[in-house]
């Protein structure tokens, strides 16, 4: 088998699987959920395609090289969880939500083993875990604004995995899909795609903290988030689960800063806050 190329072409696949996998959606299978438009949070005005299953074949090639193959069954998992749901979302019944974070925990069980063998150290091996399982719903509160959730798991997957290897893949794969979820969003991630990249970056986080816990500062923004909206939920007696508009971008946004800013600007917070970590 001939090597692959340099990570960053994961950007170009990932183009050129969406702009594949909407034509086709369009014009032949009708395979993708929508995210309809709805009072409240959703604020597009018309069905938004979810395309985010896509950064599955677009970053498997490179894992399948590198023999991650604990990672990539994590993936497949976590990416049909969310397919499920994003179908469930559009037939107006979301997936309940037991099932949902039994799903997503047995999904980061499983890619926690790329970061430790449980029979290794089993109480370091739940950590990770918990971890994983922490920063793949976190990634998914975070998709709420145009490119958020896509531009901090590539910010965090660059700053943990550097400019090759299969971190780096997944982060290039991320920026591939930003310019059809940013500045003029055409798709959205979903679940499915939230909850891969969210995954991933655990994946990274975890076994970068495991050699030097400072490398949690690369997710910083992600886990900051996901403490105090779960936080403020439960201060106000609702469920953790149930979205809202109390994140973090919605503060920002509440204060003026420009929606299509969000994105940069959260990223550069994360790249400033982890660069200082290291």
């Amino acid at each position: 088998m001939p090597p692959l190329p340099h990570p960053a072409a994961a950007a170009a696949w990932t183009l050129l699987l969406v702009a594949t996998g909407l034509w086709c959606n369009r014009r032949w299978l009708g395979w993708l959920p929508d995210d309809l438009p709805r009072a409240g949070r959703k604020q597009h005005a018309r069905p938004m395609p979810l395309a985010g299953v896509l950064l599955l074949p677009a970053v498997a090639p490179w894992l399948a090289a590198a023999g991650s193959w604990w990672l990539l069954a994590g993936l497949v998992g976590a990416a049909a969880i969310g397919f499920v749901d994003d179908w469930h979302k559009e037939l107006g019944r979301d997936l309940d939500w037991r099932w949902k974070g039994l799903g997503l925990a047995a999904a980061a069980a499983v890619a926690a083993v790329e970061v430790l063998p449980p029979a290794t150290a089993p109480v370091t091996w739940l950590v990770v875990v918990a971890l994983v399982f922490v920063l793949t719903n976190a990634t998914n509160f975070l998709d709420n604004t145009d490119g958020v959730a896509v531009a901090l798991a590539a910010t965090s997957l660059l700053l943990l995995g550097g400019i090759d290897g299969t971190a780096a893949a997944v982060a290039f794969a991320a920026l591939g899909f930003l310019p059809w979820n940013w500045p003029r969003p055409r798709v959205f991630l979903g679940d499915a795609g939230a909850y891969a990249l969210g995954l991933a970056t655990g994946v990274f986080a975890a076994g970068g903290a495991l050699a030097q816990p400072a490398a949690l500062c690369a997710v910083a923004v992600q886990l900051a988030d996901f403490v105090q909206v779960c936080a403020a939920r439960l201060w106000l007696h609702l469920p953790p689960w149930v979205g809202d508009r109390r994140h973090l971008t919605h503060i920002a946004q509440n204060l003026g800063l420009p929606r299509r800013a969000v994105a940069p600007a959260f990223s550069a917070i994360a790249l400033l806050v982890g660069l200082a970590g290291r």
